[in-house]
């Protein structure tokens, strides 16, 4: 099977720093802790996104998105370095190479995904890295994914999408391909109706896909 991977939320766990550099970010410009709910900001970040994320909270504190979104980013790119790899992640990836399957990462990041994968010896299990360096549209625009089907060559029978939102399963219907939602905390509940699901790499290292 070809899997074509999200990056955030999916290969590696990167939402415990970006709700710790948001909420970081609110404190930061005074807001009390006692009136941020870590919880509620991981909830809208997984369900929609971070820049949802940033008008709710600019609007409900009366604080300029832009400036919160400045301290944010400045928060999340010294911390994210010290994001970790879902469990079992290397061991899908492994599999599926050694099943005759190629994998890939879509993501909106920079070299800064190129960056985390190299620290953790994972770069060179993807035959391709999409980054926001590429410019293409954002999910769930299908441009990025038909570059990679058709760059490589890509059987859209045996491709799938694998992401932890709706946009991705979204995202890869739109490119005639099935989509493969990972909800590793059972958070989302508009899922785009993906053709296979789960809540553990381990499901996945042990399921008909690889």
């Amino acid at each position: 099977m070809n899997m074509i991977f999200d990056f955030d939320g999916t290969v590696m766990d990167t939402y415990p720093i970006m709700v710790e550099s948001f909420v970081d970010a609110l404190i930061q410009l005074k807001i009390d802790d006692f009136e941020i709910d870590d919880y509620e900001i991981n909830q809208i970040m997984r369900r929609h996104s971070l820049a949802t994320c940033l008008q709710k909270y600019s609007a409900h504190f009366n604080l300029s998105e832009d400036i919160l979104a400045d301290y944010y980013h400045k928060n999340e790119s010294n911390n994210i370095i010290d994001a970790n790899l879902f469990l079992n992640v290397s061991q899908v990836l492994n599999k599926n190479i050694e099943n005759g399957g190629k994998n890939f990462i879509l993501t909106h990041r920079d070299d800064v995904a190129i960056n985390l994968l190299k620290k953790h010896s994972i770069d060179s299990l993807f035959t391709e890295i999409v980054t926001k360096n590429n410019h293409f549209k954002r999910k769930p625009d299908p441009e990025s994914l038909n570059y990679l089907i058709d760059n490589n060559k890509l059987d859209r029978e045996n491709t799938i999408m694998v992401g932890d939102r709706k946009l991705d399963i979204d995202a890869a219907h739109n490119a005639g391909i099935k989509g493969c939602l990972f909800d590793p905390d059972a958070m989302i509940n508009s899922t785009g109706n993906p053709e296979y699901n789960f809540n553990n790499y381990y499901d996945l290292l042990n399921s008909e896909l690889i």
